[in-house]
Parts: structure tokens; sequence; C-alpha cells
């Protein structure tokens, strides 16, 4: 394995633990943003709530998924220290 591939499966692992997160912090926030605009309800915790309770049921439902890529990426770097150290 060489660093360059390490470097590609440490991107892929990146975007497997964030991109739930980041896509569902995004559809919350755009349907928290559209419903205080059509109500005209200012109020800065409406979409902090949302946001909390998206994030906990995402890591409820999906934490075990996602930490998977970042196992998998791990278990996959220790494997290849020795390859990478030696040439």
């Amino acid at each position: 394995m060489t660093a360059s591939a390490i470097s590609l499966d440490a991107w892929i692992a990146f975007a497997e633990l964030a991109g739930p997160v980041l896509l569902v912090m995004l559809i919350i926030g755009l349907a928290a943003g559209v419903l205080q605009t059509a109500t005209q309800v200012r109020e800065a915790s409406i979409p902090f709530v949302l946001k909390l309770t998206g994030m906990a049921l995402l890591t409820g439902a999906a934490g075990p998924l996602m930490i998977g890529g970042v196992e998998h990426f791990t278990t996959r770097l220790l494997l290849a220290i020795p390859g990478l150290l030696h040439g």
C-alpha cells in the first residue's frame, strides 16, 4: 500500500463519517429556514433544536455504520505501517 493510497482511503473514510452528518444538517437547516421565512418567526433556538434532534437520530440510527468506515481505514492503516517503513 502506498502513501497516496492511504491518503485516498483517509479522504474516503472522512467522507463516510462527515457526509451523512453534513447532508442531514443541510436539509434540516434549509427546511427550518424556509419555515421561519414563511411564518416570519425569527427565533434562533428553533433550527438549533431541530439540528440537535436530527443529529441524535442520525447518530442512533447510522452511527455504527459510519464508524465502520473509520474502523476499516484504521485497520488497513495499521496493517500497512510495516510496508511503509521498509519501503
